[in-house]
């Protein structure tokens, strides 16, 4: 089973089962190591593309990802307008009881996690960012099942199609 997600380009990306259960894995391992509420892989476009939430978790995670979707683009525009090369890569928004950090796993991609306010934020920095660096290479990693297999796949049956369709004219 795959699952799509639409790009900032407008291209859809194309996750095979095993990286989605890898990512998944991923986040799980992150959210048990820091008493994490919530932690979320959402595209540039705030859907979400993974979750991992506490079972006390009370958040509607699909309006916190178009939210903080919103939020990283305006921080990136923010960026460019100080002189930034580079968007922020990353967020921190501190309440009195609760935290929520985003930071850029890629250009198409962010991680948004959500921890209470007792948890070490230089814990979270941390433990995040070697999540990102595994996010990124699970992301990056092309698989069969992908894209490119399945324009393979429907190429080749077109082509099939078309020439049985070119021969049979000549019969």
């Amino acid at each position: 089973m795959e699952k799509a997600e639409r790009s900032p380009t407008g291209v859809d990306t194309i996750l095979s089962k095993k990286q989605f259960d890898v990512i998944t894995e991923h986040l799980s391992a992150l959210a048990e190591k820091l008493r994490i509420t919530t932690v979320l892989l959402v595209s540039s476009s705030g859907q979400r593309v993974a979750e991992r939430a506490s079972s006390r978790c009370r958040i509607d995670s699909t309006v916190l990802s178009a939210l903080t979707a919103s939020s990283f683009m305006a921080s990136k525009e923010m960026a460019r307008i100080v002189g930034e090369e580079n968007q922020f890569s990353m967020v921190l928004h501190e309440g009195k009881s609760h935290h929520v950090f985003t930071c850029s796993v890629s250009s198409g991609f962010f991680l948004i996690v959500v921890f209470e306010a007792d948890v070490a934020l230089g814990m979270v920095r941390l433990f995040t960012k070697k999540t990102v660096v595994r996010l990124r290479s699970v992301l990056s990693t092309q698989n069969e099942d992908g894209a490119d297999a399945i324009f393979n796949r429907r190429f080749q049956t077109l082509l099939g199609e078309e020439l049985d369709r070119s021969l049979r004219s000549f019969s």
